[in-house]
């Protein structure tokens, strides 16, 4: 006859918390609640086996290195009592498994024997797994779907196969000496740490070829093949790496990968495996797990290890008879791996080249970012060498000095001001005891009485400066707002929008009023506005083709057809007749812009940046450069070659 013991839970809460009288002989459940543990932590101290301990341990543990760092929470889920004093512990497995939303689960079980007071549990693999037979071993594998790639706007990849030689040396045949002597060469010619190359060398096997630099095909080609092939036992060998159009291709912007470090592991607190690819910064980073997909993971019943008999080595190979040779391993668990999914960017390769081309000559931190004022997209978002991986695109803060001013025209115009309002253009004035000064080289003729229009033109600080009074930091706020900055946006990267404070009075107001004072911006902040300027209603910019960025715009009434309307007409007047002529010969539609200047530091005279915004057509372009001249002598070229570019020609 069969007792079951059903109300487990019960019993085992009493007999733990003492709460119940303390049976004489116990009834199986403090036994089989801790051989549930022992199973739990692999750590059989304290339960009674048929077998020694110390044998029962070594099992779990060369079970467990196959599978490490898992391990199975085990529970009791009854106990059947026999009358002869056996019994059979039901035992219920859940294995929590990296990026797995369910545990994979199954039952099994262990017979015990009365011993005395209490039981004496009889060891068998199957306790651990239903299937498991003497000697087999565990073992986890991972497997990867294919990873995907980040997409240009015309759906083609952007990072994808691209012909690559990796350059080293071959140490067979060479002597201690002679190898050292070549790693030295070789890293000369390539320009690579020599220390660290020699230590690699000699840290390789006396057969072995020892990478140095893998390059794209161009700059192979570039080397001193002639000193290179002098070189003993150079060798570069040929092939592919999924790669950029170029070294520098919006990289910021895209990421990079790379195979999981220590670090990524444990930061990923299970989410992420040895082997597993991963990105690092930009669209890589940010989209990690669609880009990767979902991995897959297989466990696996392992034969047993053939026996070694005396004088045979362990790297002995098996015979062709051995069970670990011929038994394919046994599939306990399964999940196939799925293949990450596409992101799509706005990013158009050719503008994305033209712009950092552009840039490539610049000895300074410099972006140009450019965009459809339609949709929003970003058709460009370039940072020059000099700003040294950083996203200046995106992420820098500065002072956008005069471009400005087409905000504080916005809110003058919501004054009851008009393109051809008059407004005094006088060699300084003076803020709140503070002087304030045009430009170097104003012009003459653009001085005195002159519509709103022309103080646009040649940017005549003064005559923004001047109506401090008579537009307060709250409203100034409103209108750089309706055009964009400040705007909340996620982009899927993180972006700076672009910030003033509404309370500033006096001296930093009236600084405010030409883009200084606390005023900030990122190039990506003017692109945007520029582009409202053209669609006549705020634009949050587009990185990622079906990424809702939820755009909410800053405090302030909405951007009107109206207002833009006039603003256009007076940045014409830029290139018309202003400092911006030099976008006036471009084919197509008219051209329209804004120069601007921002002083900052504490030199004297003090360091510039330089900023232009512009467009023509369904295009906008923002130009910005840390350190330079007047905007339209350093940034005018600039926004020139990203409007041509933009055309097409």
């Amino acid at each position: 006859m069969i007792r079951r013991v059903t109300t487990l839970l019960a019993v085992l809460a009493l007999t733990l918390t003492g709460t119940a009288c303390t049976p004489t002989k116990d009834a199986g459940v403090t036994t089989a609640a801790a051989l549930a543990k022992a199973l739990s932590t692999h750590t059989v101290a304290g339960v009674t086996f048929d077998q020694p301990a110390a044998t029962i341990q070594k099992d779990l543990d060369e079970l467990a290195k196959g599978i490490d760092p898992l391990w199975p929470a085990v529970t009791v889920k009854g106990i059947e009592i026999a009358k002869d004093d056996t019994a059979r512990v039901s035992l219920d497995y859940s294995w929590k498994l990296p990026g797995l939303p369910k545990p994979w689960t199954y039952k099994t079980g262990a017979d015990m024997k009365r011993n005395g007071d209490g039981w004496t549990i009889t060891w068998t693999p199957e306790m651990l797994e239903p299937s498991l037979k003497p000697g087999e071993r565990l073992k986890l594998t991972t497997t990867f779907g294919q990873r995907a790639g980040i997409l240009a706007s015309d759906g083609m990849a952007i990072v994808k196969d691209r012909p690559v030689h990796t350059a080293g040396i071959n140490k067979e045949g060479l002597d201690d000496a002679r190898a050292e002597a070549s790693a030295k060469a070789l890293a000369g010619v390539l320009g690579i740490d020599e220390a660290a190359y020699v230590a690699k060398v000699k840290a390789y096997g006396p057969v072995a070829f020892v990478d140095a630099i893998t390059l794209r095909d161009d700059a192979f080609a570039a080397l001193d093949m002639g000193r290179l092939e002098g070189i003993k036992g150079f060798l570069a060998t040929a092939g592919t790496l999924a790669l950029a159009p170029s070294r520098t291709f919006a990289q910021a912007i895209l990421g990079t990968v790379h195979e999981a470090s220590a670090e990524d592991i444990e930061k990923s607190k299970g989410t992420v495996v040895a082997g597993q690819t991963v990105g690092a910064g930009g669209l890589q980073a940010a989209f990690d797990p669609e880009l990767a997909g979902t991995a897959g993971l297989r466990i696996v019943a392992t034969a047993p290890a053939p026996a070694t008999t005396e004088g045979a080595t362990a790297s002995a190979a098996p015979s062709t008879t051995d069970p670990a040779a011929t038994t394919p391993p046994r599939v306990l668990f399964n999940v196939d791996p799925v293949n990450g999914k596409d992101v799509k960017t706005t990013l158009v390769t050719t503008l994305q080249s033209a712009a950092e081309d552009a840039l490539a000559g610049v000895k300074t931190p410099s972006s140009i970012v450019i965009m459809k004022p339609s949709t929003g997209a970003i058709l460009a978002a370039a940072n020059g060498p000099d700003s040294n991986g950083y996203n200046t695109a995106f992420l820098g803060q500065y002072a956008p000095g005069s471009t400005f001013k087409i905000a504080t025209s916005l809110g003058l115009l919501r004054n009851g001001m008009t393109p051809d309002s008059t407004v005094s253009c006088t060699p300084e004035f003076t803020a709140d005891g503070k002087k304030f000064y045009n430009a170097p080289g104003y012009a003459v003729e653009a001085t005195g009485e002159i519509p709103l229009g022309t103080a646009i033109a040649h940017s005549c600080n003064t005559a923004f400066v001047s109506q401090f009074t008579k537009l307060s930091q709250g409203k100034l706020a409103d209108a750089a707002g309706a055009l964009g900055i400040g705007l909340t946006n996620d982009l899927g990267l993180d972006a700076f929008t672009g910030s003033l404070p509404r309370d500033s009075t006096g001296t930093e107001h009236a600084a405010s009023m030409i883009g200084q004072g606390k005023v900030l911006v990122s190039p990506l902040a003017l692109a945007s506005l520029m582009s409202a300027v053209v669609k006549g209603s705020l634009v949050p910019p587009v990185l990622v083709e079906g990424h809702d960025g939820k755009a909410t715009p800053a405090q302030g009434p909405a951007l009107t057809a109206k207002e833009a309307g006039d603003l256009r007409t007076m940045m014409r007047e830029s290139v018309t007749d202003g400092y911006l002529t030099i976008l006036a010969d471009l084919p197509g539609a008219p051209a329209i812009g804004k120069t601007g200047t921002a002083e900052y530091g504490n030199d004297i005279p003090p360091r510039t940046h330089s900023w232009v915004i512009a467009a023509q057509g369904d295009i906008a372009v923002a130009v910005f450069v840390e350190d330079g001249d007047l905007g339209a002598v350093t940034g005018g070229p600039l926004a020139k070659a990203a409007l041509a570019a933009a055309a097409g020609k």
